[in-house]
């Protein structure tokens, strides 16, 4: 998939990325402000990419049955039942005629005291797959953050900290990818809820022009015309 989704477990944080592209046939960009996070509750939220359809519909239908299951016990769940449930739904519609080509990352901060990991984040895949991890990433970014996330990542990750390896990340897709995301909406959730921080921007490439040299032909270097 282009679409890319990112997320960063910290000490007490956890930052939620997505590129803002939403892409035609893989070549063609139609906008360019698309949004891919859904609120699940004040304290955590899922990014989704895939196909948009699916990817609307499943997390629509996610997000009101966790906000109606607060209505109902007055409860916020945490965001590893909000994971849990979600990777329910996503197996049980797997075994169903109306199963969704949706990959998820789930992330947010547990009130709960009596959590050990405050800051936690998952990774669901279409076919209901879940894992916790410190970095996770779904589509053609995560052969870039994977690898970034496992040499830069640490325990006592800091904010500072993390947003320099998500621009690592982003600056790395500008590189490699040819449909790279020309913007990224970058969230962060703590204590304090969810948040929205300025979005980044892979770095600019710049190529040096070619020298005379190199733009003679075979025949001239080969000065068969002497």
């Amino acid at each position: 998939m282009v679409e890319s989704v990112i997320g960063i477990r910290g000490k007490d944080f956890v930052l939620l990325a997505q590129d803002a592209n939403t892409t035609k046939y893989g070549i063609l960009n139609m906008k360019f402000d698309t949004n891919r996070l859904f609120k699940l509750s004040e304290h955590c939220a899922m990014l989704a990419a895939g196909e948009p359809g699916d990817v609307v519909q499943f997390s629509e239908y996610v997000g009101k049955n966790i906000q109606l299951y607060k209505m109902i016990n007055g409860i916020e769940l945490s965001p590893y039942a909000c994971a849990n449930f979600t990777r329910h739904e996503m197996a049980t519609s797997l075994r169903s005629r109306n199963s969704f080509l949706a990959n998820l990352v789930i992330g947010g901060y547990s009130t709960n005291e009596r959590d050990s990991d405050r800051a936690q984040l998952y990774s669901i895949d279409y076919l209901g797959a879940m894992i916790s991890g410190n970095v996770v990433a779904h589509g053609f970014c995560q052969f870039f953050a994977l690898a970034i996330g496992d040499r830069l990542w640490k325990e006592d990750l800091t904010v500072d900290e993390a947003l320099f390896m998500l621009q690592t990340i982003v600056n790395e897709m500008g590189k490699r990818m040819a449909a790279y995301p020309h913007c990224v909406f970058v969230r962060i959730i703590d204590a304090q809820g969810i948040r929205v921080l300025d979005n980044m921007y892979p770095e600019k490439i710049h190529v040096a022009k070619p020298s005379e040299v190199e733009l003679q032909t075979s025949a001239d270097m080969m000065d068969i015309h002497a």
